[in-house]
Parts: structure tokens; sequence; C-alpha cells
């Protein structure tokens, strides 16, 4: 058989022409098992390429110690005459990836984790004594132990019992203080939802809440060593990728502004606004691709507020989207209380975003002549870009694609090194393999987070990230998880896989635990369920059930929206721990499906997948309520090693063999035309039916 060049002599990007957007079935190889062997321990053309540094995001960096920045904020504290002052992990914007200037709180407290809030006290004015607490959820217990200085801080485990909340915490010693019985925050940077609760809640516990939104007490501590926001030029995301113009999307703001009746529009989120627009940024937001702004439309004219530096590259582009006015990024609360100047237009009525996105600084920057009482809370655009157009959905297909490609290439890879070449990797250079093989993608533009490579142990940690200086040898063993996902122009990928390479050292134990976990989620991609705003709750527990009738759980969500090249966690789509009020799952939105389960101390398990909501029957409505169901957009093999038949079913047993077989005839023969024999072997290997 003669092989052909992986790569066209003319560029370092593969082709996907012929075969990315089809993705048919091809006629199937004529190869024996002598043949496939050898494939499985040939080179591909991509071993020899250099690794890359990953593009982990930028830490915080401080001369400081732990104890001394809690000391020089209660100092700030006692000035300011506050016994207990809040640190959110978001920015202004809500955001869940922040630049590294808008992360207050891992800088004072050391915790990196994505999610988490901090609470410092000031219990004695004369000592500056206090306590220091961090509040996290259940992915974050373990790193958060590693990371904490425990002389200075405790862990407040959110629903574990034993642990007060952090606002019980904050109201308890803002109660008992020497100091003063006040509270305080950026409002900026706390939801509105949180806000109103301590404004309601604190009158009857004798306790203040006040908030400075002239005074972040975190930066006057950070000082001169606090970087400035990065300033990234953004650039048009063309309606060949988008789907609909940027026109188009504000004409259907616009209808949704009148049917509830409103006159302005208050955007806020950054993937709102560059969804509204159709515009990206690269840098300016680790694994996120937009950029500072905020924006707000009325039924007659369109603001975007972000600095001129921004938009150097778009200005053109910007003057072709009617009635829209640029201003700079700074003047957007000043604006807000402009709104008096309508004070007798008695049409006047603000849409801000929904509670839980909105930051409490806004309602209290509105002038006083707009009534709280016709105020609407609802993210239009946060819920017209969950259901992704055509266009996008097209789109989705053809990220996945690439995507599992630079899976199914990788494992391979990671597979010959560790058991035929018997050679060291370690989780590190694990991540830097499969980010090098996604950056010979066309069209890639970046991770959508950091990749969770982790061996034995470490996988038990959910949100556990290699660093090139903190991470272990991969040990093959024991069962290896990678969590990780990808930009592209076509959509935003977020995979996980658990494999155990070899076959030494599998217990019976790691094969119960793995199989249940599969179970779960083969149960939520195989699921039909009613359009109501329990689905979620309903999924959740097709997802648990396999573990619950062991007595096992996982401490996380079951699934949660993907954005269209945008946030890789978009809400406000989630299959959830709790119950919803409102229906967001509906057809054309994209869920991942990704049950877990974790050993302390011992290894972890997850298996995770995109899914597109389709109609189950659009014909056969029951009662006027409509069925949906999955399309599974994932195609990456899901690890027979680890599988104990004896836990599945029959009809289990043959949806893994028919989604298999589907993920062969998708790649097999194309990975054949790229050159990747090794890979196209060890596709096969993975994918022989279950009996």
């Amino acid at each position: 058989m003669e092989k052909q060049p992986l790569l066209p002599k003319d560029t370092k990007k593969w082709s996907f022409k012929e075969w990315i957007t089809s993705c048919v079935p091809s006629p199937a190889a004529d190869i024996n098992d002598d043949e496939l062997s050898k494939m499985l321990v040939s080179e591909s053309p991509l071993d020899r390429d250099p690794l890359p540094e990953l593009p982990a995001p930028e830490c915080v960096v401080s001369e400081m110690d732990a104890g001394e920045k809690l000391q020089r904020l209660r100092k700030l504290m006692k000035k300011h005459n506050i016994s207990v002052y809040i640190i959110p992990s978001e920015d202004e914007h809500q955001s869940e990836y922040t630049a590294v200037a808008d992360k207050r709180r891992e800088y004072i407290s050391g915790f990196k984790g994505s999610a988490g809030i901090a609470v410092v006290t000031v219990d004695d004015p004369e000592t500056l004594s206090g306590e220091a607490a961090l509040s996290t959820d259940g992915r974050y217990f373990l790193q958060a132990e590693k990371e904490l200085d425990k002389k200075h801080w405790k862990l407040l485990k959110q629903g574990q019992v034993g642990y007060p909340s952090w606002q019980e915490f904050a109201l308890e010693l803002a109660s008992k203080s020497k100091l003063s019985n006040v509270i305080s925050v950026d409002p900026k940077l706390l939801s509105l939802s949180l806000g109103q609760y301590f404004s309601s809640t604190l009158r009857y516990r004798g306790v203040v809440f006040k908030p400075f939104i002239d005074h972040n007490l975190i930066d006057k501590v950070w000082g001169d060593e606090k970087p400035a926001r990065p300033q990234d030029q953004a650039y048009v995301f063309t309606p060949q990728y988008a789907g609909e113009s940027a026109n188009e999307k504000i004409l259907r703001v616009r209808e949704v502004i009148k049917q509830k009746e409103a006159s302005h529009l208050v955007i806020t989120a950054l993937d709102d606004i560059g969804w509204l627009f159709n515009l990206r940024a690269d840098n300016s937001i680790p694994f996120s691709p937009f950029f500072f702004a905020y924006a707000i439309v009325t039924l007659k004219k369109v603001y975007l507020y972000a600095e001129d530096s921004l938009l150097e590259s778009v200005e053109p582009y910007l003057h072709s989207i009617d009635t829209l006015t640029v201003k700079p990024y700074k003047a957007f609360y000043t604006d807000l209380a402009t709104f008096r100047a309508t004070i007798y237009d008695h049409s006047l009525r603000v849409i801000l975003p929904a509670k839980s996105a909105c930051n409490y600084a806004l309602l209290s920057s509105l002038p006083l002549s707009v009534s709280r009482q016709t105020v609407i809370y609802d993210s239009i655009v946060t819920i017209l870009k969950l259901i992704k157009n055509k266009t996008e959905l097209f789109n989705a297909k053809i990220a996945q694609a690439k995507d599992s490609l630079a899976f199914i290439i990788f494992f391979a890879w990671l597979e010959n090194e560790l058991i035929h070449k018997q050679r060291e990797v370690s989780e590190y250079e694990a991540a830097q393999k499969i980010f090098a093989i996604r950056s010979k993608l066309p069209h890639f533009r970046g991770l959508s987070y950091e990749t969770i490579s982790s061996t034995g142990p470490n996988a038990a940690i959910i949100h556990y990230a290699p660093t090139k200086e903190d991470n272990a040898i991969i040990d093959p063993t024991t069962p290896y998880l990678i969590d990780s996902g990808a930009h592209y122009l076509e959509g935003t990928t977020d995979i996980t896989r658990t494999f155990k390479f070899g076959h030494e050292g599998i217990t019976p134990e790691m094969k119960k635990f793995f199989t249940l976990v599969l179970k779960g989620h083969v149960a939520v991609a195989t699921a039909k369920f009613p359009e109501s705003p329990s689905a979620g709750t309903i999924l959740d527990s097709f997802a648990r059930q396999p573990l619950w009738n062991e007595d096992l759980d996982f401490n996380h969500g079951t699934g949660h929206g993907v954005g269209a090249f945008g946030n890789v966690h978009e809400g406000p789509l989630y299959i959830p721990l709790g119950g919803g009020e409102v229906n967001y799952f509906k057809e054309g939105a994209i869920v991942t499906d990704e049950p877990g389960y974790y050993v302390d101390g011992k290894f972890g398990f997850r298996v995770e997948s995109e899914l597109e909501i389709i109609a189950s029957d659009p014909v056969k409505p029951y009662r006027g309520s409509n069925f949906l169901a999955f399309n599974y957009l994932t195609k990456v093999p899901l690890g027979l090693n680890l599988v104990d038949p004896d836990y599945l079913s029959a009809v289990e047993k043959r949806w893994i063999n028919s989604y298999h077989k589907s993920i062969v005839a998708d790649f097999g023969t194309k990975l054949l035309d790229l050159g990747e024999y090794r890979a196209y072997a060890w596709l096969q290997k993975e994918t022989v039916p279950i009996v």
C-alpha cells in the first residue's frame, strides 16, 4: 500500500473540503489484522513536529504573601468602617472567564478555580484580626484545599453538611464584629439577585449592606502590581459562520422589545454583544472569543460602548450596521443616568439582564425617574442566541468532526507512546500534543478552556489542569481522563473521555464505576422527553440513576449549553442539580452530556459529548406538547477497555456498537486518505462490537 503525504506541500493546514462537511460513509478498506497491527505502531508525520507551549491563562503574580494582602485589606476595611468584605469571581459583565486584571478573588485568596467567592472579615479593629473564607462547589474542593493558604484561609464547601453558606458566614460575623455591622462589596461585581438578597435580608438581621461603587478595596491592595486589561483587536464574524447579519439580529431583538412594551434594552454580557454585532476577538479574555463592551438597543438606535483601540480594524464594518453609534466604554454608566432626560416620556421602560446575569450596580445607576416597578429583567439576546440557526448547526457538526478527528489522532499517539514505546509522557505533554494537533486544523482559534489532562488521583480533581511546573507522569496502569475543548470559526467544542491504555492494572472496580457512568451518559443521549421546564431535572436523574442504584453519585452538573464560536458554558441551558422555572430546552440548542464518578486519591471517570436538541416527532405532539430528543454530535470512541458488558443491557450495547460503527464510517477511510495509518488502526481496535 503506497503511503500518501499527510500534509499538502503548499500549506500547513489539512484540507477537509471533500469530506469534513459531509461525513458520509466510505467504502471499507480491505486491511487484514497483521497490517492493522503494523499500522498501530507506525509513525505519523505529526510525530516530528515540536510541541507548542500551552496557552494557559495568565496567573495573578504578586510579591505579597497571603497574610500581607489580608492585613492591607483589613486596614482599608477599618478605614471605611466595613466589618465584612465580599470578593466575587466575576467581572462587571458577570463573565465566567475573566482577564487577569479582573481576577480579584484569585489575587486575594490564591485559589485559581473559575467559580467561587471570598469573604474577609474584621472581628477586632484594634488587632485587625478576622477570618477569611473561600466558598466554592464540589468541582473545586480538592483544588481549593491544595491552593488555599490554610494559615489564613478556610474552605466553605457549598452544599455539604457542616459548612455554612458564604452568605450565612458573612451575616454571622458581621453581627458579631466589634468594628461595625456593615457588609460591603463592589456592586459591579455582584449579581443583582445576590445584591437584592442582602439588601432585603440584612435589615431583619441588624446588619447594614453598603456597597461601594467607586472603591474596590482589592484594587487598592493590588496597587501598581495590577495589570491593565488587554486590548485585542476585534474582527468580523461573517454570516458565512453566523448565519445572520447584525442588522437582521437587531431587528429580531427590537421585535422582542416591542412585544414586552419596552423602550430600552441594556446588554452587558460579552458573548451577547459579540453575537448581536457579529464580532469576535481572540486574546482579550483567556478561552473566550469576546472583548470588553456594553450595548444599549432602543427601538430607533443602537449604542455600542467599547474602546476605539479595539474597533479600529472593524470600523468600516460598523458603518454598515443601521442606526449604530459607537461610544467610549467608560461612558456606559454615565449614559444610564441620562435616561432621566426622558422623564416626561411615559413609554420609557427599561429591560435589564436577568437578575442572575445583571450586576447590582446597573439598577442603582438608573435615575430615580425610571420606576423600579417598570424595569423588566430578561436576557433577551441570551435566549435568542441559545437557539442556533441552520448555518450554526451545520457548522457545529463541522467543528465536532474536526475536534473528534483531533481526539482520535491524539489517543492513537498517546497509546503508542505509553504502551508500545513504553515512554514516559507527562500530563502536560499530552495536553500540548492535542493542542498541537488542533493547531493544524483549519479555522482553529484556540482552546475553549484549560485542558484537563489527568492521570490516576489527579482525575478525581474535577477541574484539575496540569502546568509545565506542576504535573504528573501518566501512569498506564490507571485510567487517564482528558477534558478539552476548542474554538473554531465553525463552532465551540467540549469533549471528555476516560481511557485505560493496556490491560495492566485494570480492576473490576474501575470497570464497574466507568460502566455506570457510561450507562448514565447513554441514558441521556438516547432520551425522549417533553419540552418543559422540568426537562433538565428529568435528564439529570437519567444520568445519575445507574450510580444511584449503587448508592453512588457525582458532585457537579450533568450538562450545559455550548455557544456557536462562543462561550463553552452557555447559559441559561443546563442539565442541573436542581430544577428550573423556565423551559430552555428547545429544538436547535446544543447541550453537553457529562456524568462522572470520582474516588478521591485514586481515579476519576467522566464521559462528555455535545448533543443537538431535535424534535422527537414533530408531527405527533402529545396534548399540544412537543417531545424532544438528541442528535449526538461528538464522534470519539467511548473507551471499551474499561467497559464491563455485564452491566450493560442489550439496548445499550446496540447503541454503543451502532455509535462506534458510525465513527468508523465517518472517519475510517478518510484517516487513510490523510496518511494517519496509526489512528486508523487504533480506531478499528477501539470500535470492536461489544457482545
